[in-house]
């Protein structure tokens, strides 16, 4: 499938945020496809780019959504 069209198809199934060294960071996670998901990564409302997740657990992507949104990796 066309790449552009799975963001169009992707269901948002959650967002994190939190202020970390005065900046407002947050994750949408989406679900691609089964066993597929997507953080999308914002600082101050910027979009940072996304980091795809494949082949692992929903609680997997979430935990990679918590470590933007705290701080553990700037870049996905």
């Amino acid at each position: 499938m066309n790449k552009e069209l799975e963001k169009y198809m992707s269901e948002n199934l959650s967002e994190f945020r939190n202020n970390h060294d005065g900046k407002e960071r947050w994750a949408q996670l989406l679900k691609v496809a089964p066993g597929h998901y997507e953080v999308q990564c914002f600082i101050d409302n910027v979009y940072q780019g996304a980091r795809q997740i494949k082949g692992h657990s929903l609680q997997y992507a979430e935990d990679a959504a918590e470590n933007f949104v705290f701080g553990i990796y700037d870049k996905p």
